[in-house]
């Protein structure tokens, strides 16, 4: 059961992601952060709720909360802005390293990191290198930019590494629901609303889908993982980690995005190592 529950969960979370880019060429990275932030938050807040109420907020809990939303948000942001410049194929898979990003974190504050990890580290790297290589064809796209591309999706596996290692950290005392209820809150607080202060909210009714499927599918997603994860942390990391996988294969397929060799070589590095990450963890 665990392993379907990562599974679904890798599914949405890659439908999330692609939704979210396809936005983000339409409205903008800022744009799309703000509006995923105010539709998702109307599905976090009840599930927090339904799960009590939170645990303990001293003050290094509300630092970690704090620390939790940035690195969501900017990775949100650097994500979508990658999609406007690059390939989601391209994209998804570098931005999916963010376990190998945790993994570091976690031997800097004294872990031990296994062969495998370390080996599927240095993998991953090369992969981003090889998958960010080249021309390719993306139709819809205007000013492509991939390496530029790349190199935000590295970012954003940064910064997601970052929240990831945090939030597993502080999950257990505060509440992983709300945990991710706090980063949606705070989107809203910080970017949604200013932007609808000064009347630069902008509607798109084409756009409107997109960001909502982005913005509950990154909630639902991270949901099913909390239910994958009580039948085996592993089998539920290693599923979900697929997400860029599940996107990667939306954008060839759908979405007939064209790559080079070289370019689906380092895709599927960066999947094999993804994995390897996980079952390390």
């Amino acid at each position: 059961m665990g392993i379907l529950l990562g599974a679904v969960a890798a599914v949405v979370w890659g439908c999330a992601g692609v939704a979210g880019g396809l936005a983000a060429r339409r409205l903008g990275a800022r744009q799309t952060l703000a509006w995923s932030m105010l539709l998702s938050v109307i599905v976090a807040v009840p599930l927090a709720l339904l799960s009590g109420a939170p645990g303990e907020l001293s003050p290094i809990n509300l630092l970690g909360l704090v620390t939790v939303a940035t690195g969501g948000l900017s990775g949100l942001m650097l994500v979508y802005a990658a999609m406007r410049m690059g390939n989601i194929s391209v994209v998804t898979p570098i931005s999916a390293a963010y376990g190998g990003v945790a993994a570091i974190l976690s031997v800097l504050t004294g872990q031990t990191l296994t062969t495998t990890a370390m080996l599927a580290l240095a993998a991953a790297v090369i992969g981003a290198v090889l998958a960010s290589r080249g021309e390719s064809s993306t139709p819809g796209l205007v000013n492509a930019r991939p390496g530029l591309s790349a190199l935000l999706a590295g970012g954003a596996a940064i910064a997601w590494g970052v929240q990831l290692f945090v939030g597993g950290e502080i999950g257990e005392a505060v509440g992983q629901s709300w945990v991710v209820a706090f980063m949606r809150m705070a989107g809203v607080i910080v970017i949604t609303l200013p932007l609808a202060l000064r009347r630069e909210l902008v509607f798109d009714r084409q756009a409107l889908p997109l960001v909502a499927i982005a913005g509950i599918g990154e909630v639902a997603g991270f949901t099913l993982y909390l239910l994958a994860s009580r039948y085996g942390i592993a089998e539920a990391s290693v599923m979900t980690s697929q997400y860029g996988t599940v996107a990667a294969v939306i954008g060839v397929v759908i979405l007939r995005e064209r790559l080079q060799a070289i370019q689906l070589l380092g895709i599927a590095i960066i999947v094999v190592a993804v994995a390897a990450l996980a079952l390390a963890g």
